[in-house]
């Protein structure tokens, strides 16, 4: 047999003013589901998460929303309301959708220079890590095969502006030479 809880009079007041102002009941504790704006406006902060943008890059990989905040160390609440919040991802049936298309700072080497450009999205950003990749290993084993699916290709920054991948082994040896210091940081999110 079940219990019938015994709430203090204080929390039932608490209750009834938020239902009486439209409120839901979630949102009149206090707790308000994702989705639902929070009764009390919390400043947004400058710079996102590190734990939540983890967390976002777990469910990239598992496809599993509770795996993915465990892994972050976030609760599950708090990453399900940045997603919605943000608009970062989206549950179809089974299946996480990921709709981040915010833009990237990205280092690129084109046209004998490094770069620093922004993309926009997590797709470019990506083929720029990919590229840099290559570069990397390109110079640790002295096999231009690796920068082979980077000839002729280009990224296309947020103005619009084309920057074509570097893939001539003598401007990347030069420009190693002379001190790349882009390659630790693939991309960053702008804010």
């Amino acid at each position: 047999m079940a219990r019938k809880r015994t709430l203090s009079p204080a929390y039932k007041r608490r209750i009834e003013r938020g239902l009486k102002r439209g409120l839901s009941r979630s949102q009149a504790r206090g707790h308000p589901k994702a989705g639902e704006t929070p009764v009390r406006k919390r400043p947004k902060p400058d710079k996102p998460d590190d734990a939540l943008e983890a967390a976002l890059k777990a469910l990239r990989k598992t496809n599993n929303q509770a795996r993915a905040a465990r892994q972050a160390g976030v609760s599950v609440e708090r990453f399900r309301r940045f997603l919605k919040s943000e608009n970062l991802a989206q549950y179809n049936g089974r299946i996480w959708t990921l709709t981040d298309t915010r833009p990237r700072e990205v280092s690129i080497i084109s046209r004998g220079r490094e770069y620093t450009i922004e993309v926009p999205d997590f797709t470019a950003s990506a083929r720029a890590g990919a590229y840099c990749d290559a570069v990397g290993v390109f110079l640790n084993t002295n096999d231009a095969q690796h920068l082979a699916p980077f000839i002729g290709e280009s990224l296309t920054d947020t103005r619009g502006k084309s920057h074509p991948f570097e893939t001539d082994p003598n401007t990347l040896y030069r420009l190693a030479a002379s001190g790349l210091d882009g390659f630790e940081q693939v991309y960053r999110i702008s804010t």
